[in-house]
Formats: structure tokens, C-alpha cells, sequence
């Protein structure tokens, strides 16, 4: 209890809602915020190709196989802000978004509990969706739908006034939220369409629902209409597209699902982070309890429809990765509005606990994902100026557990050096850039990123191909797979950047290939027909 609140009421009623609200969003946003000031770019898994798209942006002269699909479009917010941003630096213009990212994220979740829960629930609420802030949408740079999902919880609390008291201005703003969510990431914007179509639909008579859809739906109608044609455009694949990007589904199993309830929310990067686990699992424990409580949006229904969709949801449909998972902030929040207002003390100290734990950790492991990236980049002064490199990582990850954390490191030699960008997100009409004359060869993401990693041995292609039957023929498919490589590979790439290199994967590397620089994992490769300082041919 407050000694100065004579009510006993916690949080103090002095304490206004505005006030409490600040208070709460800024603990959460400087736990999650602080390891920004470490680096110089973040070690979240995409986003330093998302850094080296925006570098072949504002350098179209530089790499004219790429064209620029422009910014009116879903999916641009962080396009469009490395436009307005990224003349004084790169780094630092994607350091500052992951920040607005993370405040975003700050702001939402309190004012998104004050207005479903009330202000009693705040406080304990702060202790368990703190994980949403650094998320793992966060980490893994999935960055337009981690502001998005924040920026949807803002939505709902208009919407939420809307419904109980609908104004013309109200409706307005709720339209130009709407189409800027649709802008920063579509599915998002699905989740909260489908939730407040179901609010309407529920309710107790006809002119009730005609009015709810009316009220609240309408507005959300031309946005929704360009969400609907975001997913058609991106589905429907061009002849760009590789196979792997078109027709390809995934499903996890029940236990997977059971685990991605924690892992998909859980903004850790190694398991020093995996205090996160906690509120995971005292929070459906708790909701449980309040499990008839009925909110608006998050009704019974509506976490039924949530939960159902989770679980029945591809993992991977065409190449949206990570489909159902971007479900489980939602059930996270539905869950923390039914929390009660107060907590036993231990419990409430271990949650307030596993928050500070989990900020240091990810300090720490900002820092030492750095050591990592900048072990991959010591050998840029070894690769010339406008080389055509080609990257072939045979580990995606060193220290980093949840997050494969150099999947993307080569950005850095393309933005230092002006190099090729072969594995570039440039396949599909629904990124920054594509491929203006698609280079009829398989040596192209997504395809090109798998090789070096799924076929590095004879034992790990038997493995990829499912061929574990035929193990004595296992040599021979993997060296007729590295042939056809290297045939395709050698006359279009002047400079090798190989990573965690088998010896066997070494010893297929061509004769023409002349290593010039090594470095614990990293190796790079020189062809003997390019010069030190020559462009590529």
C-alpha cells in the first residue's frame, strides 16, 4: 500500500491516468531500449539486409539489375523512413526506428490495458507483456509488424470509444489509423478486422449488429479493401518468384505450437535471455482464473477465434514465414486483460525480477552478437570495390540460440564496398526492390541461402533431401550438387565470402579461387583473373 493515498488504492488515485500510463511506458521502454546504445546496428536477424535494401535504394546507378517498387505500398513504413532518414547514415537512421519500434510497442500495451482492464490492472499487467516490447518479432527484424502490432492496439482503444460513443471526427481518425497500419504491416490489420467483425456480428439482435458494422466497421472498410489487396498481390506470384516462394506450406506439430506460445513472443537471443519463460507460464494460469470475464473484442469468442487460428494457421504459406506465430501477441494481450489487479507479493517480485534479468541479458548479448558480426566483417578491407561477392554460410548463427543472427551479415560489405547483393530481399513485388531481369539461374534467394548450409556435407545434403535411405549414394548427390554449383557460381562471382566452411565444401571451391583472407570462421576467396581494386565483370 502508498502511505500517502489514505484510500489504500493501488496505484495511488493521485496518480492520474496519463501520469500512470508515462510511468509505466517509459520503465518498459528503457528496459527494452538501452542495449540500442551499445552497437551501432542492433543484431536483430534482418535487418541488416534491410539496411543493404536501402542502400541499393539511394544508389540506383550502382546496382541497376534492381528497381525501386516505390513506397505506395503495404510493408513501406521502414522503406519510407530510410528515405526521409537514411542521407546521414544508415546505421543510425535503423538504430532510431528499432527505437520509435520499441516506444511504439511502450506506449500501446499500458494504453491498451488501462482502456480493456481499467487502471488497477495496469501494474500487473506491466508484468507480464513486458516481453511484448522486445519481442520476437523484434529480434528476428521483423520490425513494420512489430510497430504495426502496437500501432493495432492504439486502434482498438479508438475503435473501443467508438462503440461508445460513435462520432463523424472519431470515425475519421479511426479510417486514417486504419489505412497508416495497413501501410506499416497488413496482418496486423487483418487480426483487428476479423476481431471487431465478430464483436458485431455477436451481438444481441439485428439492428444492433447493422449498427455495430456500421459504426465500427465502416471505417475500417478502404483500408481493409487495400489489406485485401496486399495479400492477393503477394500470393499470386510473378515470374520472378522461385519455386521455394510459390505453392509451399508448413504446419508445426502440437508440441512445437505448445512452445511457440513462449518462443513467439520472447524477444530473447540466447538462453540467457529465457526468463521470458515465467510470464509465459503463470499467465495463462492466472487468466484462467478470470476466464469468464468478457471484453470488448477480446471476448470468449474472440480468443476462441484467436487460439483456433494459431493452431490451425500454416507456419509457412508461399513465403510468408512465421504466419501463425504473429498471432500469439494478440492472445497474449486478450489473455492480460483478464489478470487480476493484484498479484502475491513473491510472485510479483519474481515477474519484476525476470524483467530487469532479461534487459541485462539482452545487453549482454547485444555486445556479444556484435563480437560475432564484427568477426564476420574483418575481411572487407580484403574485398575490392564493386566485387561481385558471394556469400555461402555454412553456419547462420555463433553465439546467437533464438535468432540466427549473421544470416544477413554480408549487408555489411555490400554497404561498405558497394558489392553484390545476391541474397537481397528482391524476389517478390511486395519488397522495397526487385530484380528488373530475373538472372535465369538458381543461384538466388531464397534458394541461394540454403545451399552452403544445407548441403556443406554429404551428410547434411542426405539430411535436406530425405534420402537418409540411400546413404551410400549420399557423396555422389553431394558432389554433383556442388559441380552444378560451382558451374552456375564461378563465371558470375569475382570474390568468395565463405563462413564456418567444412573441409570437404573447401575442397570442391574451384582452382581459379585463391584464398586472401582467413580469420577464424571467416575465408575470403579472390578469382585469379580479378585484380585487387577492379570492378567485376
Amino acid at each position: 500500500m502508498n502511505d500517502a493515498d489514505p484510500s489504500g488504492s493501488f496505484p495511488p488515485r493521485s496518480l492520474s491516468n496519463v501520469r500512470l500510463t508515462l510511468l509505466v511506458a517509459a520503465a518498459l521502454f528503457a528496459l527494452a531500449a538501452w542495449p540500442l546504445l551499445l552497437v551501432d546496428l542492433p543484431p536483430l536477424q534482418d535487418l541488416p539486409n534491410h539496411v543493404a535494401t536501402a542502400h541499393i535504394v539511394a544508389h540506383p546507378a550502382l546496382y541497376p539489375e534492381f528497381g525501386f517498387n516505390g513506397l505506395l505500398k503495404s510493408n513501406s513504413l521502414l522503406t519510407l523512413w530510410f528515405v526521409v532518414f537514411g542521407g546521414h547514415g544508415l546505421f543510425g537512421a535503423a538504430r532510431a526506428f528499432c527505437a520509435v519500434v520499441l516506444a511504439m510497442n511502450a506506449v500501446a500495451l499500458p494504453v491498451f490495458v488501462l482502456r480493456f482492464a481499467g487502471r488497477r490492472a495496469v501494474l500487473t499487467a506491466a508484468l507480464f507483456v513486458w516481453p511484448l516490447v522486445h519481442s520476437f518479432s523484434f529480434a528476428m527484424g521483423f520490425l513494420n509488424f512489430s510497430f504495426a502490432f502496437g500501432l493495432s492496439l492504439i486502434l482498438l482503444v479508438v475503435i473501443d470509444r467508438q462503440r461508445e460513443r460513435p462520432t463523424t471526427l472519431r470515425a475519421l481518425g479511426i479510417a486514417a489509423l486504419s489505412l497508416v497500419l495497413w501501410y506499416a504491416h497488413p496482418f496486423p490489420l487483418a487480426v483487428i478486422g476479423v476481431l471487431v467483425a465478430l464483436h458485431a456480428a455477436t451481438r444481441p439482435t439485428g439492428p444492433a449488429r447493422v449498427a455495430a458494422a456500421v459504426q465500427l466497421l465502416a471505417p475500417l472498410a478502404v483500408a481493409g479493401l487495400l489489406a485485401v489487396g496486399t495479400a492477393q498481390h503477394h500470393l499470386v506470384k510473378a515470374a520472378q518468384s522461385t519455386t521455394r516462394a510459390a505453392g509451399t506450406y508448413g504446419f508445426d506439430n502440437p508440441w512445437e505450437i505448445l512452445l511457440d506460445f513462449w518462443n513467439d513472443v520472447s524477444g530473447a537471443l540466447t538462453p540467457w535471455g529465457s526468463m521470458t519463460f515465467l510470464p509465459a507460464l503463470l499467465l495463462p494460469l492466472y487468466a484462467w482464473r478470470q476466464r469468464r470475464l468478457d471484453r470488448p473484442f477480446f471476448s470468449r469468442s474472440g480468443m476462441v477465434f484467436l487460439a483456433i487460428a494459431f493452431v490451425g494457421l500454416p507456419e509457412m504459406m508461399s513465403n510468408w514465414n512465421y504466419l501463425n506465430t504473429r498471432l500469439v501477441p494478440f492472445l497474449w494481450v486478450g489473455l492480460a486483460l483478464r489478470l487480476p489487479n493484484a498479484l502475491p507479493r513473491p510472485v510479483a517480485v519474481a515477474l519484476a525480477a525476470c524483467a530487469l534479468s532479461f534487459s541485462a541479458a539482452t545487453g549482454i548479448d547485444y555486445v556479444r552478437l556484435d563480437r560475432d558480426r564484427a568477426e564476420f566483417t574483418a575481411g572487407i578491407e580484403a574485398v575490392p570495390e564493386r566485387a561481385t561477392l558471394l556469400p555461402l554460410l555454412f553456419e547462420h548463427r555463433k553465439t546467437s540460440t533464438y535468432t540466427a543472427s549473421l544470416t544477413h551479415a554480408w549487408a555489411y560489405y555490400t554497404i561498405a564496398k558497394n558489392t553484390s547483393a545476391p541474397l537481397v530481399f528482391g524476389v517478390e513485388r511486395s519488397y522495397p526492390i526487385t530484380y528488373r531481369d530475373f538472372p535465369p539461374t538458381r543461384l538466388i534467394p531464397p534458394a541461394l541461402d540454403l545451399a552452403a548450409e544445407k548441403c556443406g556435407t554429404p551428410a547434411r545434403i542426405c539430411k535436406w533431401v530425405d534420402t537418409f535411405a540411400l546413404d551410400a549414394a549420399c557423396p555422389a548427390v553431394w558432389r554433383v550438387f556442388w559441380d552444378d554449383f560451382w558451374r552456375e557460381a564461378e563465371p558470375r562471382f569475382s570474390h568468395l565470402l565463405t563462413w564456418a566452411m567444412p573441409p570437404e565444401a573447401r575442397a570442391m571451391i574451384p582452382a581459379r579461387y585463391r584464398r586472401v583472407f582467413a580469420a577464424g570462421d571467416l575465408e575470403i576467396y579472390a578469382r585469379d583473373t580479378v585484380t585487387q581494386g577492379s570492378s567485376a565483370p
